[in-house]
């Protein structure tokens, strides 16, 4: 195909994909107001008693009449477990907290809360399960203690290296089998493992928040889009240890030919610190339609990421990526076919490195010498229609990046244009066929262009 052709094709691929495509939430509450305070919760700074109660009595009664708003006035609210209805906006004023508690037991179903149970076998902390016209809003803070949860997670690795993956603890606030949410203004920090999951929902916002954690905290992904349509995730501030958003994909479903998880708008948000902007590693569901535009990166240790492994991916088609701009980012672009955690021990390490193969990160890449294995559709990571976009990368980055396929099914209608990144290392490509139209790339280091197994660029 010409580049001309493709480029039209690019054209008609964004016009599809502009923020009006797919629907935004309509939240409409009642007028109702249910002051937390009024049903007996205190907030005072040196809280001991739990507030589950009374919090939880707010929203049931709010519910009941037919919807409204629970409100939480200045102050801090120590509370277990608390669950969302339909027609609820929970609003946290400026200089409100709402404080998880970290009794174990309290983050473990009953019969009654089973329904609200997330896929790890923990209640999160805000449920909103089964639910529609809901919001979380407000000038305050979630805090959701996550100090406990990470040294529980460091004691099982210490115990057992091959739990390093694992986010055997409670989400944040979790999103479920529900449509027409709305997530506002909040602070959202110190989650246990992820800050905000929506999974089997449709038409979710979350804009304008700020979600946080240190560093150290392991598994924090911000924001999480799993089996879900019509996400719009805009002008957010994250600052994280994991990825920033993880769009998923785990489970093909016939009603959804596309794929299960499509119509994702990612837009005006500052990244900071942590993993990137991704999709996957599960993406056996298939993957369509992300517009990702105007954001900005600061230091983080990845830029834009699709990173699936063989038996987990699937089908990742037409994604954009435009007005990305980057300062300090580990590594800029990674799109790999191969998401293996690097072998703990040692002699493995270095057999699969003498082979050929390299680390990034954590993550092990095998040599080019890997062979093509049986394609499978709902296994085998396949990526095509990838457009980046006037895309500026400058600063301390490693490497330009990772454009890598499996064998098997090299990934296809891959293109830049308009993009100027610089590194210490420069591109990568293997098993991967990428156009380049106003490409500029600057490695302070060895070839500005590494060409693997089937790797090629051409340039227009």
């Amino acid at each position: 195909m010409s580049f001309k052709k493709s480029h039209s094709l690019i054209c008609l691929a964004l016009a599809a994909l502009a923020p009006s495509a797919w629907a935004v939430t309509d939240i409409r509450i009642p007028a109702k107001i249910c002051d937390v305070t009024a049903y007996g919760a205190n907030g005072e700074r040196q809280q001991i008693v739990l507030n589950t109660t009374p919090i939880q009595q707010a929203i049931d009664d709010c519910a009941l009449a037919g919807g409204g708003t629970v409100l939480f006035p200045p102050g801090n609210y120590l509370t277990d477990p608390i669950f969302l209805k339909s027609n609820i906006r929970l609003k946290l004023e400026k200089g409100a907290i709402l404080v998880a508690s970290s009794i174990e037991s309290s983050y473990r179903a009953t019969p009654e809360t089973k329904y609200a149970e997330a896929e790890n076998g923990w209640l999160p902390f805000i449920s909103v399960a089964g639910a529609e016209n809901v919001a979380i809003s407000g000038e305050g803070t979630i805090d959701g203690q996550g100090a406990v949860w990470w040294e529980r997670w460091r004691s099982n690795v210490r115990a057992n290296p091959a739990k390093r993956g694992s986010t055997d603890r409670p989400r944040l606030i979790y999103i479920r089998n529900s449509h027409n949410v709305l997530v506002e203004g909040v602070t959202i920090t110190n989650s246990p493992s992820f800050h905000v999951v929506m999974r089997y929902s449709e038409d979710i916002d979350v804009t304008r928040t700020r979600i946080v954690s240190p560093p150290f905290a392991p598994h924090t992904d911000a924001i999480d889009p799993i089996d879900s349509r019509n996400i719009r995730i805009t002008h957010n501030y994250i600052d994280n240890n994991d990825d920033h958003v993880a769009i998923k994909a785990e489970k093909a479903d016939p009603r959804y030919p596309d794929g299960v998880t499509s119509n994702i708008y990612i837009a005006h948000n500052t990244i900071k610190g942590g993993r990137g902007i991704s999709i996957g590693s599960e993406s056996a569901g298939g993957v369509s339609n992300v517009l990702v535009e105007h954001n900005s990166f600061d230091g983080s240790m990845y830029g834009l990421r699709i990173k699936s492994p063989r038996g987990k991916a699937g089908k990742v088609t037409n994604i954009t990526y435009r007005d990305t701009k980057m300062v300090n980012v580990g590594v800029p672009l990674v799109f790999s076919g191969y998401y293996k955690s690097a072998p703990e021990n040692a002699e493995e390490l270095a057999r699969a490195l003498a082979e050929g193969g390299f680390v990034v990160g954590d993550q092990l890449y095998p040599a080019d010498s890997d062979p093509a294995q049986a394609f499978d559709a709902v296994k085998t990571p396949h990526f095509s229609n990838i457009r980046i976009i006037n895309l500026v990368s400058t600063g301390k980055s490693k490497a330009a990046g990772y454009i890598v396929g499996v064998p098997e099914a090299p990934i296809s209608a891959f293109s830049f244009e308009n993009v100027k990144i610089e590194a210490e290392r420069g591109l990568l490509i293997r098993n991967a066929s990428v156009e380049a139209r106003k490409f500029s790339l600057k490695a302070r280091m060895g070839n500005q262009l590494i060409l693997q197994k089937d790797g090629k660029l051409s340039q227009k």
